[in-house]
C-alpha cells in the first residue's frame, strides 16, 4: 500500500451533503486521518452565500453538466440534470428548501431493511435537524423564509380558501396542506452541510481536502484499497488503510463502481473491464421527482426585477428583509391526485424572475413517480460519462397524475386571494389546452427534472442488494456508499435532508 502525503485512514470520495456530514462525524469520534475528495472548488465562493443570486447563477458555474440520454416519453429530449460540483455539491446551489424525509418515507426503508425505521433514524435526524421530544443541539436546524413575497402570501390565501390547511413550515405530517417551505438558512445566507459541518472544521490536522474527479476504486484481495484521482492532466491514488466511502451521489457512484469492475457483468465484458464482483443491480432503478411549469401573467411588479436590487442590497446591508434572501420559491403545498391517499403532488411558488417580469410560476412536481430507470457505463466509451436514463414518465398513471395536477393548479389559481394579487391569464400552457390530449402534450413538452436522483445502489438485507443495511457493499470489503443511491425510495420531499439524514447514520454505523 502506498505510504506518505497520498495514505489515509478514511478516504471520502465525494465533498457533497453526505460527505461534509461523515467527514465532520469522523472527526470527532475517531482518531483517523480523513481525506475528503472533491472534483469542484475546495471553497464556496461568497456570492453562493447569498439565496437569490446563488439559485440563479450557482448552476452555472459549479455544476456537473450532465443530461439524460433522449427521454422517449419527452419527446425524445435530453435533460439536464446539472449536480453540485463544489464543497458541499447541490446544497451549496440548490433552493435550499429543507424536508427531512417524512416518517411515512422512511417506514419503507424500515420494512425492507433493519436499523432503518423512523424510531431508528431518530437520533441521527435530532443530531442533524432537531426533533420534539429529544435532547440534544441541532447542528442544522431549518429556518423559515426570510422573505416572504407577495405572490408567495397571496398563493397560500387562495389554498386557504379552498380549504387547505396551512401548516405554517411544510415539515409536519404527511397530508394535504400548504405553507412555507423550512430553508437551509441563517440569517438570510446560506447555510448548508459545508457551512454547518465542514467550515468549522476546516483547519483540523487529521482534515485533507484534496481537489480531483474520482476515476475509479482500487481493488485488492477482495477489499476496497483507495480511489484513482484525476486533476490537471495527471493521476494519483489516494489510499485508504480503514474505509474507502463512496459519496459521489446517485449519478456518480454507480458509475465508479463499474468503472472499478463491481456491476452488471455482461454490461462490464462488453466495456471490455474486467469483472471484480457482479452485482447487477449497480446503476438501476433510478428514480427522480419529474416537474413542470404553469406560468400566469402578473400585474405586479417583480421584487426581483433589475431597478429594484440596488434598494435591495440596501436594506440587506442595514439587516432589514430583502428579497436577496429569497430563494425564489418560498411557498408551496402538497396534493393528492384522485382526492384520496397520501400527497403525490407538489407545487411550488415562483414569483417573477430578474428575465421575466411579467408572470408568475406555480411548478408542479410529481413526488411519488412509478417510473423507474437506470445509470449505466457506455460500453463505446467506458472511461466516459455515464448514460442517465430516468425513463421519465415511463410508467403511464405518472402522466395520469400530472395532467390532473394541472386542474388543480388551474383551481387555485382562479381563487379570489390571486385575483386580488393581480394574477392574470394563463400564459403556460394556455387557455386553449383544456383537453386530456393537449394537456398530455404540455406535459411531454416541458417536464423536467427536480433534480433528487436516488436509488441506483439501493440498500437491502437481500442478496440482490448493492449495500447491506451498514452501507456496506455486497461482497466488498472496507467499502461502503453513503449517499442518495442508497435510497430504496424516492422521498415525497426535497432530497438534501434526507442524504444528510443517511449519512449521519453512516457515522453511527462506522463508530
Amino acid at each position: 500500500m502506498p505510504g506518505g502525503d497520498d495514505t489515509f485512514d478514511y478516504v471520502i470520495a465525494g465533498g457533497g451533503a453526505a460527505g461534509c456530514v461523515l467527514a465532520r462525524r469522523l472527526l470527532e469520534r475517531t482518531d483517523g486521518r480523513i481525506a475528503l475528495i472533491e472534483a469542484g472548488s475546495a471553497l464556496p465562493n461568497r456570492w453562493l452565500g447569498t439565496p437569490l443570486t446563488s439559485v440563479r447563477l450557482g448552476r452555472w458555474w459549479h455544476s456537473w453538466p450532465f443530461e439524460t440520454v433522449p427521454q422517449q416519453a419527452l419527446h425524445g429530449r435530453r435533460i439536464a440534470l446539472p449536480m453540485g460540483r463544489v464543497l458541499g455539491g447541490s446544497a451549496s446551489i440548490n433552493a435550499m428548501i429543507a424536508q427531512p424525509a417524512l416518517d411515512a418515507d422512511i417506514a419503507e426503508w424500515g420494512a425492507a431493511v433493519e436499523g432503518w425505521s423512523p424510531a431508528a433514524l431518530a437520533p441521527a435526524r435530532a443530531r442533524a435537524f432537531g426533533m420534539a421530544g429529544v435532547a440534544g443541539v441541532a447542528q442544522l436546524p431549518l429556518a423559515a423564509p426570510a422573505f416572504r413575497s407577495a405572490f408567495s402570501e397571496a398563493f397560500l390565501a387562495a389554498c386557504g380558501e379552498g380549504g387547505l390547511p396551512n401548516e405554517g413550515l411544510l415539515d409536519g405530517p404527511d397530508s394535504v396542506r400548504c405553507g412555507y417551505y423550512p430553508l437551509l438558512q441563517r440569517n438570510g445566507r446560506r447555510f448548508s452541510a459545508f457551512q454547518a459541518y465542514l467550515a468549522p472544521m476546516r483547519g483540523h490536522p487529521r482534515l485533507t481536502v484534496i481537489t480531483g474527479k474520482v476515476v475509479r476504486l482500487t481493488l485488492a484481495q477482495g477489499e476496497a484499497r483507495g480511489v484513482v484521482v484525476a486533476h490537471g492532466g495527471t493521476r494519483r491514488v489516494i489510499a485508504a488503510e480503514r474505509e474507502v466511502i463512496l459519496a459521489l451521489g446517485a449519478l456518480e457512484s454507480p458509475r465508479v463502481l463499474m468503472a472499478s469492475g463491481i456491476g452488471p457483468a455482461d454490461l462490464l465484458r462488453r466495456a471490455g473491464i474486467g469483472v471484480v464482483r457482479d452485482l447487477p443491480d449497480v446503476g438501476e432503478r433510478l428514480a427522480d421527482h419529474v416537474r413542470l411549469p404553469l406560468l400566469f401573467h402578473s400585474g405586479q411588479t417583480s421584487p426581483a426585477r433589475l431597478w429594484r436590487l440596488p434598494g435591495a442590497l440596501l436594506r440587506r446591508m442595514a439587516g432589514r428583509a430583502s428579497v436577496l434572501a429569497s430563494n425564489c420559491c418560498e411557498a408551496g403545498a402538497y396534493l393528492s391526485s384522485g382526492g384520496a391517499g397520501r400527497p403525490d403532488l407538489q407545487l411550488i411558488t415562483h414569483f417573477q424572475s430578474v428575465a421575466d417580469g411579467a408572470a408568475v410560476d406555480i411548478e408542479l412536481t410529481l413526488v411519488r413517480p412509478l417510473s423507474r430507470g437506470r445509470v449505466s457505463i457506455d460500453p463505446a466509451a467506458p472511461d466516459g460519462r455515464a448514460l442517465i436514463d430516468p425513463a421519465y414518465l415511463s410508467a403511464p398513471p405518472d402522466l395520469e397524475r400530472l395532467v390532473e395536477g394541472i386542474g388543480m393548479v388551474r383551481e387555485i389559481a382562479r381563487r379570489p386571494a390571486l385575483a386580488a394579487f393581480g394574477i392574470g391569464g394563463e400564459r403556460l400552457p394556455g387557455p386553449a389546452a383544456v383537453s386530456r390530449e393537449a394537456l398530455a402534450r404540455h406535459v411531454r413538452a416541458t417536464a423536467t427534472t427536480a433534480f433528487h436522483p436516488v436509488g441506483t445502489c439501493r440498500m437491502g438485507d437481500d442478496d440482490a442488494a448493492v449495500v447491506d443495511g451498514r452501507l456496506r457493499v455486497n461482497g466488498l470489503a472496507r467499502l461502503r456508499i453513503v449517499d442518495a443511491s442508497v435510497m430504496l425510495s424516492l422521498p415525497a420531499a426535497n432530497t438534501c435532508c434526507a442524504v444528510m439524514l443517511i449519512a449521519e447514520r453512516a457515522a453511527e454505523l462506522m463508530t
